[in-house]
């Protein structure tokens, strides 16, 4: 790949482009899913492709092609050239080198040496102790191990250059409970970035005692109540939040916190940093993707908007420096602002002694259409499954309910943060009691 780089840079300047970026990619994975303790379907995926950024009389020009060869390289630079001409004048510009201090260990050194075999074992196990835990566990829907290799690469006009390589691995089940007529669905999720951490009893059991413990789950009357947002559920909230603190969003004025930077935001409780240096981070990253060094930075400390994550283009129109978020979901992609992990700072209260903290409490445990969350008004309304409890005795699992309100009425109202963080892709928090939130229910 790195010759293909050379290659493609040296063409560029033959055509007198001055001002461009190389950012490339090449990687390949494993998914495997097993289904009644047997092998339900094995993909083997491998990626190779390259995305080229010119700048021509102000104007950026963009194209990109899993074809590597000279013929395929020399028609995506030519097509990067004729959309140049397509596009306005703006200020473009790209990432000067410098010296990242990032030190993690991104690749596991076991990655080529483990055998499809194991990984297929590794599944089978996973459905088989979910099986185990309980008779009411009647089926898994499914079982799944994946794994990914990747590689990436940049360089560009301003001779900056870089390459990294990173493994990952995660564990999924799906699984369905029944008692007396009545079923529920469970499933849990790990993602690691070693082999050796995977946890198959760990996600087994929880998918399944998740499930268990809401059957029987019905609807209760509506009321004005403290709510518990499990650390998955917050998480998937805070994934949708995270559009209103990108850069990109905050310049087009569709982020409900466009005008609240160094403003308090949410309660003193809640701190949410992006920190792309976390060891147990899937989006750990010396460089964004577009060559910018990596840094950990506040976005919500102590309840105060500290930053927006920007990438080069939206710092600049906003006035900011970059801050190392410059993303691209896949080389079809322009990079534009985005997370690299969002972690909700933990507390220090375990879920038991969150649940005894007021007289009565929800705790949401799944939630349906947290991805319908308006990030320009706040306003939400979402499908939720959980347990009621009084006194910190559980009265009776609930489902059929509904939980609305607005995202700055719910930050703001953040009483206590727990300490049973868990991560859900590359975001990562802890349970969260909110003061009071309208369920509607019965």
């Amino acid at each position: 790949m790195l010759k293909i780089i050379e290659r493609t840079a040296n063409y560029l300047k033959k055509l007198g482009v001055e001002d461009y970026d190389i950012y490339a990619v090449e990687g390949d994975g494993t998914g495997i899913e097993v289904k009644n303790g047997g092998v339900d379907r094995i993909k083997v995926s491998q990626t190779k492709g390259v995305a080229i950024r010119v700048v021509v009389d102000g104007r950026l020009g963009f194209a990109y092609t899993n074809d590597v060869s000279d013929d395929g390289m020399r028609i995506a630079i030519e097509c990067a050239k004729e959309n140049a001409k397509c596009s306005e004048p703006d200020d473009y510009s790209f990432s000067m080198p410098e010296k990242s201090s990032f030190e993690l260990k991104l690749t596991d050194d076991d990655y080529e040496n483990i055998p499809t075999e194991q990984k297929i074992e590794l599944a089978k196990e996973l459905e088989s102790l979910a099986l185990q835990f309980d008779s009411r566990v009647k089926r898994v829907r499914k079982a799944s191990y994946g794994d990914r290799k990747t590689t990436v690469y940049y360089y560009n006009s301003n001779d900056h250059s870089f390459s990294y390589t990173a493994t990952s691995y995660t564990l999924s089940i799906l699984l369905a409970v029944e008692e007396n007529g009545d079923s529920q669905i469970g499933w849990d999720y790990q993602s690691t970035r070693f082999f050796h951490q995977l946890n198959p009893k760990l996600v087994a059991v929880t998918a399944a005692a998740n499930a268990v413990e809401l059957l029987g789950a019905k609807p209760i009357k509506t009321k004005r109540i403290p709510v518990i947002f499990k650390n998955t559920v917050f998480a998937e909230l805070i994934e949708t939040l995270s559009a209103a603190f990108l850069g990109n969003n905050v310049l087009r004025k569709k982020s409900l916190f466009a005008d609240r930077l160094s403003h308090e935001i949410a309660s003193h409780a809640l701190s949410i940093y992006d920190d792309p240096h976390h060891p147990d981070g899937l989006g750990s990253c010396p460089y964004d993707d577009e060559g910018v060094v990596t840094r950990r930075k506040a976005v919500v400390e102590r309840g105060v908007l500290k930053n927006f994550l920007v990438d080069i283009y939206s710092a600049r129109k906003l006035g900011l420096k970059p801050t190392g978020n410059g993303i691209r979901p896949s080389i079809s992609s322009l990079p534009s602002s985005g997370i690299t992990n969002l972690i909700v700072e933990r507390g220090a209260l375990g879920l038991e002694e969150m649940v005894k903290t007021p007289e009565e409490v929800i705790v949401v445990t799944d939630a349906m259409g947290i991805h319908t969350v308006n990030p320009i008004s706040g306003e939400f309304s979402i499908g939720i499954s959980g347990v009621y409890y009084v006194d910190g005795k559980k009265i009776t699992p609930i489902t059929g309910m509904t939980v609305a309100g607005n995202m700055k009425e719910l930050l703001k109202n953040v009483t206590e943060v727990g300490a049973d963080q868990k991560w859900l892709g590359n975001v990562c928090s802890p349970s969260v009691l909110v003061k009071e939130l309208t369920v509607s229910g019965e």
